[in-house]
């Protein structure tokens, strides 16, 4: 089944200026790492020639010197035995511009002025913010806002104390249940009242047992020759299974 393709796959040809190949081979170009390295690779070969004087050399030169730690600190190692010092604080501007910035971030020493005048601190009886306080105060005072009554007599008998003691006894309420309290557990109904018949009235209505009376305490009999009894009797020898 093969053969055939076997046979002619080695023959095929194809011209190489066809569009295809053109652009196969040229994305070979852009593709190869060889041929991208190409140009630096033959730079390499030819070396270079650098002076010490170059800009890029002197600009390296700088950022070493100025990232190095041991240029940072050369001067500071120069001052190193050659501060004789002074005889006091006061004769060192460091030392005094210290101390002035000590002072100016001291909390201590912020507060050290109002400390001093907080209790010196007066102001006058009459001034009009201490009136208003006064005032204030007497307006808002529970002692002063309440004034107790004067104690005062009258005489039992007296008209007013009369009528007062009435009005209090109509609006007594012991006064008012007192005749209640009075009649109560003492209930009494004669026999033959009005409400004792009502009474033996509803308990006849509501009773059960003279409701529903029982068949047997009532006096029947049966005529034997009327159509129902006949034909009771005629049914019960239809369905009697004996006779059957």
């Amino acid at each position: 089944y093969t053969s055939a393709w076997e046979k002619d796959k080695t023959s095929v040809h194809i011209m190489p200026d066809t569009p295809g190949i053109l652009l196969a081979q040229q994305n070979q170009v852009n593709f190869s790492e060889k041929l991208y390295k190409l140009a630096m690779e033959e730079e390499k070969k030819k070396g270079y020639d650098m002076r010490a004087d170059a800009i890029p050399i002197k600009s390296a030169k700088a950022s070493r010197d100025i990232a190095s730690d041991y240029k940072y600190k050369e001067g500071y190692r120069k001052q190193l035995g050659h501060h004789i010092g002074a005889r006091n604080i006061e004769d060192d501007p460091k030392m005094v511009w210290s101390m002035h910035v000590a002072k100016i971030q001291s909390d201590r020493e912020y507060k050290k002025a109002f400390e001093k005048t907080k209790t010196h601190f007066s102001s006058p009886v009459d001034m009009l913010g201490i009136v208003l306080a006064k005032k204030c105060q007497e307006l808002v005072s529970d002692i002063d806002y309440k004034h107790p009554l004067h104690r005062w007599t009258c005489l039992p008998d007296q008209n007013d104390v009369v009528q007062a003691r009435k009005v209090y006894d109509l609006q007594s309420d012991n006064v008012y249940k007192s005749d209640l309290l009075w009649l109560r557990g003492i209930g009494w109904s004669p026999s033959g009242s009005l409400d004792d018949e009502k009474n033996k009235r509803a308990s006849l209505i509501l009773s059960d047992k003279k409701y529903r009376q029982h068949p047997d305490t009532i006096k029947f009999t049966s005529i034997p020759d009327s159509m129902p009894m006949v034909l009771a009797k005629h049914n019960s020898e239809i369905m009697d299974q004996v006779r059957f």
